[in-house]
């Protein structure tokens, strides 16, 4: 294992060095993993490595989540993407853009839209702050996604494509190198929707039936604003990391649980909310386990590990904090960074401003002037509005969960950007899914669907969709 550890680092990474040992070519490490390999399986007769490596993606494969999921993930996904590409070549962009591009072909820019470049940034040339800015800077975002990406693009290669591309000339090196890491970025962002669905249906199997579960899918992945679940964006990696903390703190996998609670705090600047219902999960966990018999060192031991469990999304916030106070001297810079792209407190008088714009102008008036402000509006009240019912029938954590969810930036910007806000609640498309009746959400998919296309082509084709 070792050895074909080696062989890969050197195949990915170049030459290893270690004091007086060197490795430059990975064949040697494999051909001695190999050997040992081949001396093992004769000594202790197991099944052969490749047959363990594929058994256990062909049990998952087989699994019903997944048969479920990655369909839906596939098609949804890649059809937002085809019609991105459309809309490029046919629509075209408005004046001016796009600002930057990393290729001729435009199928190869399409994932590189808006906020990409931030990211894409720090995957390649990691943070940098300058104090004397005043604009945006690259510390608004968490290092969950583009960490992620740049770990993608190390194990496909990207190292080894600057060693292959040194001798072009710089700024062709360079955009093969962004080419690298936003094929990267993209599958990172795919893989992650796919994943995080399958985590989504086992939870939503624990309320609904399967028809009732695939359609609660259906109803995430067509809705409006998970458009951004097709873009080089966070929301993925972000579902995936919520979702996994909530399923694996159900099944009471306390490793996993923490894992993926430390890497949504790591990824969005709200991923420490994602603590407050786990504490919630944590109680109950707690109430059901307290019994007559059960000795008080006991249930407090089980407690102390459940809190630092519950905890791990706060930590993830706690660690990127302390990184950016090393780097600018104040731990919550990073917040400071989010008012450039206005986000900055506006309070409750904010929200009122849409509601007297209909009043003046009328909803015909406001809607054509304001259609993207419009479609922020109505998903970020649909969602206040399944508050309750989702508490109600769901449980207290699915509810605290979309109100630390939607407050907060309700309060910071007002209706900007909630669609990107409300298309990570899932457990609203939950609710749905059980409530309405089986045509009502087939009429409710295919209204989503249409209008995600919309999103689609405004989005990919540089127009203003926040």
């Amino acid at each position: 294992m070792l050895a074909t550890v080696i062989a890969i680092h050197v195949l990915v990474f170049g030459p290893l060095r270690m004091g007086i040992l060197s490795i430059g070519d990975p064949w040697r490490a494999l051909i001695v993993a190999l050997i040992f390999g081949a001396i093992r399986h004769y000594r202790i007769h197991t099944p052969a490595l490749h047959i363990r490596l594929w058994r256990a993606p062909s049990r998952s494969w087989r699994n019903d989540a997944v048969q479920v999921a990655w369909p839906i993930a596939a098609l949804t996904r890649c059809t937002v993407l085809l019609v991105g590409y459309l809309a490029v070549v046919s629509v075209g962009f408005p004046p001016n853009a796009p600002p930057y591009r990393i290729s001729d072909n435009e199928a190869i820019n399409l994932p590189l839209r808006w906020d990409t470049g931030w990211c894409l940034g720090i995957a390649i040339d990691g943070y940098q702050w300058r104090p004397e800015v005043q604009g945006q800077q690259n510390i608004a975002f968490f290092p969950g996604y583009p960490l992620t990406t740049r770990a993608v693009a190390m194990a496909l290669g990207a190292q080894s494509v600057v060693r292959q591309w040194r001798d072009l000339p710089p700024r062709l090196a360079m955009q093969r190198m962004q080419q690298t890491y936003l094929a990267s970025a993209l599958l990172v962002t795919l893989l992650s929707f796919a994943w995080a669905l399958v985590w989504l249906y086992r939870l939503a199997r624990e309320h609904l039936d399967e028809p009732e579960a695939r359609a609660a899918l259906l109803l995430l992945s067509t809705y409006p604003f998970a458009m951004f679940f097709s873009a080089a964006y966070t929301e993925s990696l972000m579902l995936l990391a919520v979702a996994g903390a909530f399923y694996h703190f159900k099944q009471e996998r306390w490793v996993a649980a923490a894992g993926w609670g430390l890497l949504a705090g790591l990824t969005r600047p709200n991923g420490f909310l994602l603590a407050g219902p786990l504490c919630i999960l944590a109680l109950q966990h707690l109430a059901s386990r307290r019994t007559a018999t059960t000795h008080w060192d006991q249930l407090r031991t089980r407690a102390l590990a459940l809190t630092a469990v519950a905890a791990m999304p706060a930590i993830g916030a706690v660690l990127y904090s302390t990184f950016i106070y090393l780097l600018t001297g104040n731990p919550f810079e990073w917040r400071e960074a989010h008012t450039a792209w206005g986000r900055s407190f506006t309070g409750a008088p904010t929200l009122l401003l849409p509601f007297e714009s209909i009043t003046e102008r009328g909803v015909v008036e406001y809607t054509s002037a304001q259609p993207v402000e419009t479609m922020n509006a109505v998903g970020s009240l649909l969602a206040c509005a399944l508050v309750w019912p989702v508490t109600r029938r769901l449980g207290i954590a699915y509810g605290l969960f979309m109100v630390l969810n939607l407050a907060p930036p309700l309060l910071f910007g007002g209706f900007l950007s909630m669609g990107r806000v409300t298309s990570l609640l899932f457990p609203m498309f939950m609710y749905l899914a059980l409530v309405l009746a089986d045509w009502q959400r087939q009429a409710l998919i295919a209204t989503f669907a249409c209008l995600q296309g919309l999103a689609a082509v405004l989005f990919f084709t540089w127009r203003v969709f926040l």
